[in-house]
């Protein structure tokens, strides 16, 4: 990259990266700038290839996803469910907040691309609360009998039998709504039968709404 300032190894690839750029995006990398630099010490370690910066713990494909958006390469195909969860460690590692809300942002515009029990589990490991409530709606919509033993083992035993509650409760209140129809308050001046009229959409109100309701 141009104006390049430092030089970074991990695994075997080195970065040749820009330290503002860096600090910008990280308060991890603006304290190990600032701290070399408020001490008044030359900096050795990542100022040529011979003594880059070797980020120990931490997975290549994760770095390669913050430099791929914080220096701006094009992207041209979807995040995996696996990236998204390397990205958002690595914004936890390395304090990203900029980048953790572009994250969260993506997966928010993109959540139907995975399954709900899969961004329950990244919002559950991240802390992301920002992710879980409109996932959660989408897997109160999910009938029970489609969720395989992996979507429980994602969900946890908490989150699966919270859902399990929660679908029951609104499947009685469904059964509710359905068994009595809304009542007419007041019939038009020109009904010539309200008893009759009652019936009448007490039969459409059954054949109609509550059939949906109770049969979905």
């Amino acid at each position: 990259f141009s104006n390049a300032s430092h030089v970074f190894q991990i695994d075997n690839v080195l970065y040749r990266l820009c330290g503002l750029v860096l600090s910008t995006n990280s308060e991890t990398f603006n304290g190990m700038f600032f701290a070399t630099e408020s001490a008044g010490l030359q900096e050795i370690d990542g100022k040529s290839d011979k003594r880059p910066i070797c980020l120990s713990g931490t997975m290549w494909e994760m770095f390669e996803l913050f430099v791929e958006h914080t220096f701006g390469r094009a992207r041209t195909s979807q995040y995996t469910i696996e990236e998204l969860s390397n990205f958002l460690h690595f914004c936890d590692m390395y304090q990203c907040s900029h980048t953790w809300k572009f994250v969260v942002s993506h997966i928010h515009s993109t959540h139907y691309h995975f399954h709900p029990a899969q961004l329950i589990n990244l919002a559950i490991q991240y802390n992301t609360g920002m992710i879980f409530p409109f996932t959660f709606k989408r897997l109160v919509n999910t009938p029970i009998t489609q969720l395989t033993a992996q979507h429980w083992e994602l969900l946890g035993n908490d989150i699966f039998t919270t859902l399990v509650y929660v679908q029951a409760a609104l499947k009685e209140y469904c059964h509710i709504v359905a068994a009595e129809e809304p009542k007419i308050l007041m019939h038009s001046s020109d009904c010539q039968d309200p008893v009759a009229c009652n019936e009448d959409w007490h039969t459409i109100w059954w054949n109609g709404m509550a059939h949906f309701l109770l049969n979905g």
